[in-house]
C-alpha cells in the first residue's frame, strides 16, 4: 500500500512553510493546516476532541429569522443548541418566544407593545 506524507513538525506551520493548497500536520497536537490563495495559513482539522472554545461569527443585521444559541448547562464542554420556538429578527430587533415564564411556576402575561 502506498503512503502519502505531508509536511510535519511539532508546531503550527507558518506561511513560508507551505505552498498554496499544501497540507501540513502539527505532530504535537494533530492539527492539520493548509495555505490559502490569499497567503494565510488556516487550520482545517484537529485531533482534539470536545467542543471548540471559539466560533466564527458575522454581523447579519439584515436577517429576518435568526436562532439564538444556548447550551444545556452553564459551564463545560458543551455543543451549541437552538430551538425553533425562540427566534430573533436581526433586521427589526424583534425577539419572539412561544412563552415568557415569570418564574415560581407562574406564567408572566405581558403585552410587550406596552412595555417601555
Amino acid at each position: 500500500m502506498a503512503s502519502i506524507l505531508h509536511k510535519r513538525k511539532a508546531a503550527d506551520p507558518s506561511a513560508s512553510d507551505l505552498a498554496v493548497g499544501e497540507l501540513a500536520i502539527n505532530t504535537s497536537d494533530g492539527g492539520v493546516f493548509t495555505k490559502t490563495s490569499g497567503g494565510s495559513v488556516v487550520e482545517v482539522g484537529s485531533a482534539s476532541t470536545g467542543t471548540p472554545t471559539d466560533i466564527t461569527v458575522a454581523d447579519e443585521s439584515s436577517d429576518t429569522s435568526c436562532f439564538p444559541l444556548f447550551t444545556t448547562a452553564a459551564t463545560g464542554d458543551l455543543g451549541p443548541k437552538s430551538g425553533t420556538n425562540l427566534t430573533f429578527n436581526s433586521s427589526s430587533g424583534d425577539l419572539t418566544a412561544t412563552l415568557l415564564n415569570g418564574g415560581a411556576g407562574t406564567n408572566l402575561d405581558l403585552d410587550f407593545g406596552s412595555v417601555a
